[in-house]
C-alpha cells in the first residue's frame, strides 16, 4: 500500500510538471496556429461572401420572373381579347353577310380557327342575355347551350360572374379552374379575361392556364442561370427538391443519391439546406475525369419554395487548404521541438518527486494501518486508535469523524437494544390480554345468552311485538358475540403458539381440512379441485390446517350468486419456497382493500350479509408470519374471483416437488 501511494504521488506530482510544460507547448503551438486560422477564414470568408452575393443575385432574378407570371398572363390575355375585338368589330362593319345573322356566323367562324400556345389557347364566346354558347373552339359540344349551367373543375359557376363582370365593369378577370387540352384532369388554374361585342351582346374571352406559364418563364430563368459564368470554369447548378437536376453536369437525370468519396449525399445536403433559407455546403467533387485527384468544394446554394427549387454556385478551396496544409505541418515541427527539450527537465523533476512521495506514504501506510486494525475489531478496541498520535491533518480529520460515528453507533445500539425488549414486552402483554380477555369473556357471556333463551322459552309471543323483536336483537348480539370471543380466542392462540416446525404434508393437511368442512362443500354444491401433489413444507401441522381450512371456507362463502362456487388449489416450488394458491371464481375483491382484508374484524360488507366476524384471514395472516412466509391476493384470471397466494419455506429434506407437471385432478366436490 506504501509504495502504490508512493507511486500515485509520483505520478501525480508528474502529471503535473507534465501539464505545466505541456501547457506551454500548447500555448506557443496555439498563437502560431491563430494566425493560420485567421488567414484561413479571411480566404474562406472572401469566397463565401462571392458565391453569396452570385447565388443571391441569381434567385433574385429568379424570384422576379416567378412574380410576374399572372401579370404577364393578364397582359397576353387581354390583349388576345382585344385583338379579337378588332377583329369581330371589323367583320361586323365590313364583312361578307346580308344580315346581323350572316355576319355573326362569319365573325364565329373567324375566330374558332385562333389557337396559340401549342394548342392550348383559344377563344369562347357567348351571349351575354341569355349565357348560350356560341362559341368554344376547345368543346363544341358546348356551343348552343346553356353555360350559366357549366360548373369548373370545383363546383363553381364561370359564364354568370362573367356576365355580372362585364355588367358591373364592362369586362375584366376572372379565375377558375377548367380541364387542360394536353394534359388529363378537370382542376387545372386557369385565369381569363372577358370582355363585350356590343353590336351582338357578345362576351368574349380567352384564358391561359398558370401552370403552364410558370413552365415558360421556369424555362426563361433557366437559360438565364446557365448564361451567368465566373472564374473561367464557374457555373450556376439548380434543381428540384426530389433531387432532379434542371441545370449543372447531370441535368435532366434525378441525383437524390449522388454521394461524394467521404460519404456526404450532396443533393440532399443542399436540398436541406435550401429547405431552411439557405447555407454553405463543403464536399469533394468526384474524379469524374479519372485524374486521380479530387476537389474539394464550397457551394452556397438558396431555395425558390413556390418552385422547390434549390438555386447555388460552388467554388474550389483546395489553394486555401494547401496553404493551410503547410503551415499546420510548419507549426507541429516547431512543437515537437520544444515538447523534447522539455521533456529532460520533466524526467529530472520527476526523480525527485518519487523519492519524496515514497517517505510520505510511509508515514501515512503506519497509520492507514492502525486505523485498519481499530476498524477490524468494530471500532471496540479505542487503544488502538490515539487520535494524537497521527500526524497528517487530513488523517486525523478522518479519525476524528471515525471515532464520532462509533460513538453513534453505540449509542444507537443501546437505544435499539431497549426499544426492542419494551416492543417484545408489550406484545407478549398484549398477547396475554387478548387471550385471557377473551377466555374471561365466555362466562358472563354464557350467562347473559342462558337468561336470553330463557326470556325467549318463557315470554317469546306473549308479550307485544316490540319485545319479541328485543329478544332477537339480544340473542342475535348474544350469538355474535360468542362466535367473536371464539374466534378471538383462535387468533391469540396462533399468536401464542410456539411449538417447534416440522416437515408437514400440505397433502395431508389439505385432506383434514377438506374433511372439516365436507358438510359445508356439500350444502354449498362446491367443487374443489387440487391440481396435482401438493409439497412438503416445515411448520405446525394444526396452524397449516387452520390456513387451508380457512381459505377454502373464505372462497366458498364469498360465492357469486349466478355462478356454482369452485376453488382450484395448486403450488409450486422454487429456490426453496412453495407458493400456495387458492382460486375460486366468486364475488372477487377490488385492489383498494386487498391490504384492509386482513386486518382483524374487518369486513368488506355489512352485517348479516354473509356469516362470519372477519377474523379468519387475520388468523391466515398470523398463521403464515409464524412461519416466516407471506400471504396476499390477487385478481382471479379474467377479472373472475379471486386468488390467495401463501409463500411458505420447503421442507428440503423431503426434496422439491414439481406439481405443475401433473395433470389436475379432483379430490372433493
Amino acid at each position: 500500500m506504501v509504495h502504490a501511494l508512493a507511486w500515485r504521488l509520483f505520478m501525480a506530482s508528474t502529471l503535473a510538471l507534465a501539464t505545466l510544460y505541456v501547457y506551454w507547448g500548447i500555448d506557443l503551438y496555439h498563437s502560431m496556429n491563430a494566425e493560420v486560422r485567421y488567414r484561413a477564414e479571411t480566404l474562406m470568408e472572401e469566397r463565401r461572401s462571392y458565391i453569396h452575393a452570385l447565388v443571391q443575385t441569381a434567385v433574385n432574378g429568379a424570384e422576379h420572373h416567378r412574380h410576374t407570371v399572372e401579370a404577364r398572363i393578364r397582359q397576353v390575355i387581354r390583349h388576345r381579347v382585344d385583338q379579337a375585338l378588332q377583329v369581330a368589330d371589323h367583320l361586323w362593319r365590313e364583312g361578307p353577310g346580308n344580315g346581323p345573322d350572316d355576319r355573326a356566323a362569319v365573325i364565329r367562324e373567324a375566330l374558332r380557327p385562333m389557337r396559340f400556345d401549342d394548342g392550348r389557347g383559344y377563344f369562347f364566346v357567348f351571349e351575354l342575355d341569355t349565357g348560350r354558347g356560341i362559341l368554344h373552339a376547345a368543346m363544341p359540344n358546348l356551343e348552343g347551350t346553356d353555360l350559366r349551367l357549366v360548373r369548373d373543375g370545383r363546383g363553381k359557376t364561370i359564364v354568370p360572374e362573367m356576365i355580372a363582370l362585364i355588367n358591373e365593369e364592362g369586362g375584366g378577370y376572372y379565375s377558375y379552374h377548367w380541364r387542360h387540352p394536353n394534359r388529363p384532369g378537370t382542376d387545372h388554374a386557369k385565369v381569363t379575361y372577358v370582355d363585350v361585342f356590343e353590336p351582338l351582346g357578345w362576351g368574349v374571352a380567352t384564358g391561359d392556364y398558370i401552370r403552364d406559364m410558370t413552365l415558360d418563364i421556369q424555362k426563361e430563368v433557366l437559360d438565364q442561370l446557365r448564361a451567368m459564368t465566373f472564374g473561367g470554369d464557374g457555373y450556376i447548378f439548380a434543381g428540384t427538391w426530389n433531387g432532379f437536376s434542371l441545370l449543372g453536369p447531370a441535368a435532366g437525370t434525378n441525383v437524390w443519391d449522388a454521394t461524394d468519396p467521404t460519404g456526404v449525399k450532396l443533393i440532399q445536403e443542399l436540398v436541406a439546406a435550401a429547405r431552411n433559407g439557405g447555407g454553405f455546403v463543403s464536399y469533394r467533387l468526384p474524379d469524374i475525369a479519372e485524374s486521380g485527384t479530387e476537389t474539394f468544394k464550397l457551394s452556397y446554394v438558396m431555395g425558390i419554395p413556390e418552385w422547390e427549387w434549390y438555386v447555388g454556385a460552388g467554388v474550389s478551396v483546395d489553394d486555401i487548404r494547401s496553404e493551410i496544409a503547410d503551415m499546420r505541418a510548419a507549426i507541429r515541427v516547431e512543437a515537437f521541438q520544444a515538447l523534447g527539450l522539455g521533456a529532460c527537465l520533466v524526467i529530472v523533476l520527476a526523480a525527485v518527486s518519487y523519492l519524496i512521495s515514497l517517505h510520505i506514504a510511509g508515514q501515512v501506510g503506519a497509520e492507514m494501518g492502525r486505523l485498519e486494525a481499530f476498524l477490524a475489531g468494530d471500532g471496540r478496541a479505542r487503544d488502538v486508535l490515539k487520535p494524537e498520535t497521527i500526524r497528517h491533518a487530513e488523517m486525523a480529520r478522518l479519525v476524528d469523524a471515525i471515532l464520532a460515528m462509533v460513538a453513534r453507533r453505540d449509542q444507537t445500539e443501546g437505544a435499539l437494544a431497549r426499544q426492542t425488549r419494551s416492543l417484545e414486552q408489550s406484545n407478549a402483554d398484549l398477547e396475554r390480554f387478548a387471550y385471557v380477555a377473551s377466555h374471561d369473556l365466555r362466562e358472563p357471556l354464557r350467562m347473559v345468552a342462558s337468561y336470553v333463551g330463557l326470556l325467549r322459552r318463557r315470554y317469546y309471543g306473549r308479550l307485544d311485538s316490540d319485545a319479541d323483536t328485543f329478544i332477537d336483537y339480544a340473542t342475535e348480539g348474544a350469538q355474535r358475540m360468542h362466535a367473536m370471543i371464539g374466534d378471538l380466542l383462535e387468533y391469540a392462540r396462533v399468536k401464542r403458539t410456539e411449538n417447534p416446525l416440522a416437515a408437514v404434508s400440505l397433502d395431508k393437511a389439505l385432506d383434514k381440512a377438506l374433511h372439516s368442512l365436507s358438510a359445508r362443500l356439500r350444502d354449498g354444491g362446491a367443487d374443489v379441485t387440487v391440481e396435482g401433489p401438493l409439497p412438503v413444507v416445515r411448520g405446525q401441522e394444526t396452524l397449516l390446517v387452520s390456513l387451508m381450512q380457512n381459505l377454502v371456507d373464505n372462497a366458498v362463502k364469498y360465492r357469486h350468486p349466478d355462478r356454482r362456487p369452485r376453488v382450484w388449489i395448486g403450488a409450486h416450488v422454487d429456490h426453496g419456497w412453495c407458493e400456495i394458491s387458492v382460486r375460486d371464481n366468486g364475488l372477487g375483491i377490488e385492489p383498494a382493500f386487498r391490504e384492509r382484508v386482513f386486518q382483524i374484524f374487518q369486513r368488506l360488507h355489512p352485517g348479516g350479509t354473509y356469516p362470519g366476524t372477519g377474523v379468519g384471514l387475520s388468523i391466515c395472516h398470523s398463521i403464515v408470519e409464524s412461519h416466516g412466509g407471506r400471504i396476499w391476493v390477487e385478481s382471479g384470471p379474467d377479472n373472475v374471483g379471486s386468488v390467495f397466494k401463501v409463500a411458505l419455506p420447503v421442507c428440503m429434506d423431503h426434496g422439491p416437488s414439481a406439481p405443475a407437471a401433473t395433470p389436475a385432478t379432483p379430490r372433493q366436490s
